[in-house]
C-alpha cells in the first residue's frame, strides 16, 4: 500500500507538469486522497495548541501570583526551567494569537482579546522597569519582577517585535494611542541600538550582529514609519525611516554569502565560536517572521533564501538517527515524512544540558510553513520563473523520483504562470506535498495527547527539552494556517 501511495504521489506529480506523458491528471487529488488523515491530525492539533498556548498566558495560566499577560516560554520549572516570560517568544505568539483574530480563525476570540489586551498592560509595566539592560532584558519573571541573574543580554530583536505586534493591534483596534504611550519607546531604542555588535542572538548564545535582529528591526521601523506618517508624527516617520533605510542598505546586504546559505552572524563580538558553518534555522524564522510575498531581499522566494533551506535540509539529513526513518503511520495509513532539522549544525544544546544538539519541533514545522508559503507566494504573483536554486530545492525534496530528477531541469528558468492552470498548479501541489513532509515528521514526534516539547530525542524522537514550549505550538499553527491558505487556492 504505501509504495503504491509513494507512485501515486509522483506520478501525478510528473503528469500535472507534463513531464510524462498521460491525460491531464490532477495531482493534488491524489495527494489529498493519500494525505487525508494528516489534515484531520493537523486540525485536531491546532485546536489542541490554541487551548495550550493560552494555558502558557496569564491570567489564564494556573499560576495566581503571574502578572496577567505574562506569557512563559513553558510552563516547566527544572530541567530546564523555562518559566519566565521571554520579550521574543511572548510577541511572537502574541502576533500568532493576532493572526488567529484577524483571520477569524478561533472560537475562543473572547479570550484572545483578554490575552491581548492584558499582554498591552504587561509591556507597559515592563517598560516602566529600571533593569540592567533597559528594553534589551531579554525575559522577566512570570510576576512581573525583574530577571536579575546571569544571562545574554541584551538582546535587542524583542523589543521590535513587540513593536511590531502593538502597530498590529493599534490598527486592528483602532487604538492609535498606543503610538504615543507603547509603540515609539520600542521604536526609539532600536533606532538607538541596531548597529551595535554586542548584542545576543535568538538563542541566546552568540554575540554580534544577527541576521534575525536586523530582520526585524528592518520590518519594526518601516511598520512604525507608516504609522507615524498616518498620524502626523512626521518627525519620528522620518526618524524611523532613516534607520530602517540603513539597515536595508548598509546592513542586511552583508549577510549574502554568494553561491550558499545566507549568514547568521557577522562582526561576531563574544559568545560561543564553534558555530563555523554560519548556517541557522533563525535565518529561515525571520524570513517567514518579517517578509511577505516571494518578492524583494531575503523573501521566502528569493534564490538566497531557497539556497539556505537547501543547505539546512542537506546539513540536517544525516545527523540524526531519527531522520532515517523515511514513513510514519498516521491513523493506520503509511504516509512519507521529511527531515526533522536542530538549530544549527554545531549544536550541543540538548534540552537540559550540553552534549549533541537534537532536532527542535518549531524548525521543523518552520519547514513546512516554508514550502507552504512559497507556493502562496507564487499564487499571488500568478507565477514564477523556475530558477537552478529552486529546481535543486524540488530535485533534493523529492527522494522518492529517483531515477527521474532530471525532468525537472526542463523547466529551469522557464517562467509558469497561471494562464497555464495545469502546470502552474503542479507545482503548487508540489509544494504544498513537500511541506506535508514535515509537518508528518512534526506528527510523528508530538505526543498523542497532543503534547509538543522544545526537541526530539536525536536517537528515539521523543520528546526532549521544555515540555508545552509555547513556541512548539505557535510555530505549527502559522503551518497549519498558510497550509489551509494554500489548499484553499489550489481547490
Amino acid at each position: 500500500m504505501l509504495f503504491c501511495i509513494t507512485i501515486a504521489l509522483v506520478s501525478s506529480f510528473l503528469l500535472a507538469l507534463g513531464l510524462v506523458s498521460g491525460q491531464n491528471q490532477h495531482f493534488f487529488q491524489h495527494h489529498q486522497s493519500a494525505f487525508e488523515p494528516l489534515s484531520s491530525w493537523i486540525n485536531d492539533q491546532s485546536q489542541y495548541a490554541q487551548s495550550r498556548i493560552l494555558a502558557n498566558i496569564a491570567p489564564f495560566a494556573d499560576d495566581p501570583s503571574a502578572m496577567a499577560g505574562a506569557v512563559c516560554a513553558s510552563p516547566s520549572r527544572a530541567h530546564p526551567d523555562y518559566y519566565y516570560s521571554w520579550t521574543r517568544d511572548s510577541a511572537l505568539v502574541m502576533g500568532e494569537i493576532l493572526n488567529w483574530l484577524e483571520e477569524d480563525n478561533s472560537t475562543n476570540s473572547q479570550q484572545l482579546n483578554i490575552a491581548l489586551a492584558s499582554y498591552i498592560g504587561f509591556t507597559r509595566h515592563l517598560q516602566s522597569l529600571d533593569t540592567r539592560y533597559g528594553l534589551g532584558e531579554a525575559k522577566f519573571n512570570m510576576d512581573g519582577t525583574a530577571f536579575t541573574k546571569s544571562w545574554c543580554n541584551a538582546q535587542t530583536d524583542g523589543p521590535a517585535i513587540r513593536a511590531l505586534v502593538l502597530i498590529r493591534l493599534a490598527e486592528h483596534w483602532g487604538k492609535e494611542s498606543l503610538f504615543e504611550s507603547l509603540i515609539h519607546i520600542d521604536l526609539d531604542y532600536v533606532s538607538r541600538v541596531w548597529w551595535q555588535n554586542t548584542h545576543c542572538d535568538i538563542w541566546e548564545e552568540s554575540r554580534g550582529l544577527h541576521f534575525y535582529t536586523a530582520m526585524a528591526q528592518h520590518r519594526a521601523l518601516r511598520a512604525g514609519a507608516e504609522l507615524a506618517q498616518r498620524l502626523g508624527d512626521w518627525e519620528a516617520s522620518r526618524k524611523y525611516s532613516t534607520v530602517a533605510e540603513k539597515i536595508e542598505t548598509l546592513l542586511l546586504p552583508r549577510f549574502k554569502n554568494h553561491g550558499s546559505h545566507i549568514l547568521t552572524t557577522i562582526e561576531w563580538s563574544g559568545g560561543l565560536s564553534s558555530k563555523v558553518s554560519n548556517l541557522d534555522t533563525q535565518v529561515l524564522l525571520a524570513s517567514l517572521h518579517y517578509t511577505s510575498g516571494g518578492q524583494g531581499m531575503y523573501s521566502v522566494g528569493s534564490s538566497e533564501m531557497v539556497s539556505t533551506v537547501l543547505a539546512i535540509l542537506r546539513r540536517f539529513e544525516f545527523m540524526y538517527d531519527i531522520n532515517r526513518v523515511a514513513y510514519t503511520e498516521i491513523s493506520g495509513i503509511s504516509v512519507p515524512i521529511g527531515v526533522a532539522a536542530g538549530r544549527y549544525p554545531e549544536d550541543v544544546y540538548n534540552g537540559v544540558g550540553s552534549s549533541l544538539g537534537n532536532p527542535w519541533s518549531l524548525v521543523t514545522s518552520a519547514l513546512a510553513e516554508y514550502h507552504y508559503r512559497l507556493a502562496l507566494a507564487y499564487a499571488d504573483a500568478g507565477y514564477l520563473i523556475v530558477s537552478p536554486e529552486l529546481i535543486a530545492l524540488l530535485k533534493w525534496t523529492a527522494p522518492y523520483i529517483q531515477g527521474n530528477t532530471e525532468q525537472f531541469d526542463l523547466l529551469q528558468h522557464k517562467v509558469v504562470s497561471d494562464s497555464d492552470d495545469h502546470e502552474f498548479r503542479g507545482l503548487l501541489s508540489y509544494l504544498l506535498a513537500t511541506g506535508d513532509l514535515y509537518m508528518a515528521r512534526v506528527a510523528r514526534h508530538t505526543g498523542r495527547d497532543h503534547t509538543m516539547s522544545e526537541q526530539w530525542n536525536m536517537y528515539t524522537g521523543f520528546g526532549r527539552g521544555a515540555v508545552h514550549l509555547t513556541w512548539s505550538y505557535a510555530a505549527h499553527t502559522a503551518a497549519a494556517r498558510a497550509r489551509s491558505k494554500l489548499i484553499a487556492i489550489i481547490n
